[in-house]
């Protein structure tokens, strides 16, 4: 007797752009002066940083890439995120639980860097990235699919950074732990970040 497929299941589609979390501007002209392609790359490595960092569990070099008061935002195929750390000090003091909770070994491919906005004069800018993530654990599989978007600031050091990442996962594989309680001030059983 066979057993009846599970049906599929997609996220919607252009989730992110259309619950405004996510905005690709149309190709135009913009700022390629050297201290702007600077900066771009600047803006670049912070999210690969961020990747290495957090793949590595290296905590404390991970949140260099944030400014004192950001925010940071994990949701999974929709705007309403189930994790919010708010400020450095949040940050690094919950994050470790949930490299921990994962168990496994990530790597975070960033991909796709845009600068969607970049004012060298007040040192803002927001850009958005993807990711895939691969996952060792009982073999090698694909972990999710990830979309971020980002407002950065360049602080006094000349280091961009994030003032607010926003991870929007598309889907994710496999088992998912719990959320601790106390994270974020809230007990829930939810998928934790990539």
């Amino acid at each position: 007797m066979n057993s009846p497929a599970t049906p599929a299941t997609f996220p919607l589609q252009s989730w992110a752009h259309r619950s405004g979390k996510f905005r690709v501007n149309a190709l135009a002209p913009a700022d390629w002066s050297t201290q702007a392609l600077s900066a771009r790359a600047r803006i670049a490595e912070v999210f690969y940083r961020f990747a290495v960092t957090y793949d590595e569990a290296q905590i404390p070099q991970l949140v260099t890439c944030f400014t004192e008061n950001a925010s940071y935002e994990v949701a999974q195929s929709q705007a309403e995120p189930f994790v919010i750390f708010s400020g450095r000090a949040d940050i690094l003091a919950n994050l470790p639980a949930v490299t921990r909770m994962q168990g496994d070994q990530r790597r975070h491919l960033i991909s796709n860097v845009l600068v969607e906005e970049l004012d060298l004069a007040a040192g803002t800018a927001s850009a958005i990235a993807y990711a895939i993530v691969a996952v060792a654990a009982n073999g090698l599989s694909v972990g999710a699919s990830v979309i971020y978007s980002a407002r950065l600031s360049r602080e006094e050091d000349g280091c961009w950074r994030f003032t607010n990442l926003f991870i929007g996962m598309d889907s994710y594989a496999g088992e998912r732990p719990l959320q601790q309680d106390g994270v974020s001030g809230v007990a829930r059983s939810v998928p934790s970040a990539p």
